[in-house]
């Protein structure tokens, strides 16, 4: 198969109070699909079923990949595509938060997600 790449998009999720990875990962995530608009698959590519023709590689980067839950990058990507790569890598931001009215420190944590969208051009 030889596949071409489409399209490459970036994503940041932040979860402000408590540093929660995976809160982070999924707005990230939804993030990057909420700047595309892959309207070439269809309209270019012409590509009606998607199995064997897209394949998405993830790419997701935070401060404790340790804690990142693969299952909830595959269910949050996986509802249009079955050909799913996920790399969880170092990188992220962890900023000390504030604290506000008397309340303890918030800890905050900065998840980046990388889209690439991979079209097979071979028939």
């Amino acid at each position: 198969m030889a596949y071409k790449r489409l399209l490459i998009e970036i994503g940041q999720g932040v979860d402000m109070h408590g540093a929660d990875t995976n809160k982070a990962v999924k707005k990230a995530l939804t993030d990057a699909m909420h700047h595309c608009c892959m309207a070439g698959l269809s309209e270019i590519f012409e590509i009606t079923d998607k199995h064997g023709k897209v394949r998405l590689d993830i790419d997701v980067y935070v401060p404790n990949p340790e804690e990142v839950e693969e299952s909830l990058i595959r269910e949050t990507m996986s509802f249009m595509y079955d050909d799913v790569g996920i790399r969880i890598h170092h990188g992220g931001a962890d900023p000390e938060g504030i604290a506000l009215n008397g309340m303890p420190k918030t800890n905050i944590l900065v998840a980046l997600a990388v889209i690439t969208v991979w079209v097979n051009v071979e028939d």
